[in-house]
């Protein structure tokens, strides 16, 4: 498992649901979870490239599981692959 898994691991329903908005959370020494002032837009910044590389989101708003999560790939994983172990 490389750090960013590590990183997107740590995300779940109940840590979303309790940030506030405009919060960071540190994930690891790599990235960090930031909530916009919207309520249903994160983010996971990756501090060494000083990116935002994926956005976090609820697919329904209505189910509290994990499942319900949507990550998008704003940067391209494939650009910062080689710097994950």
């Amino acid at each position: 498992m490389n750090i960013l898994e590590k990183a997107v691991n740590n995300i779940d329903r109940k840590t979303l649901d309790n940030m506030e908005y405009g919060e960071t959370l540190k994930l690891n020494k790599r990235y960090e979870l930031y909530s916009y002032y919207d309520e249903e837009y994160f983010v996971l910044r990756d501090k060494e490239i000083d990116e935002e590389i994926f956005s976090v989101q609820y697919e329904d708003e209505k189910d509290k599981s994990n499942k319900s999560l949507v990550f998008t790939d704003i940067y391209g994983y494939d650009d910062i692959e080689e710097t994950l172990n």
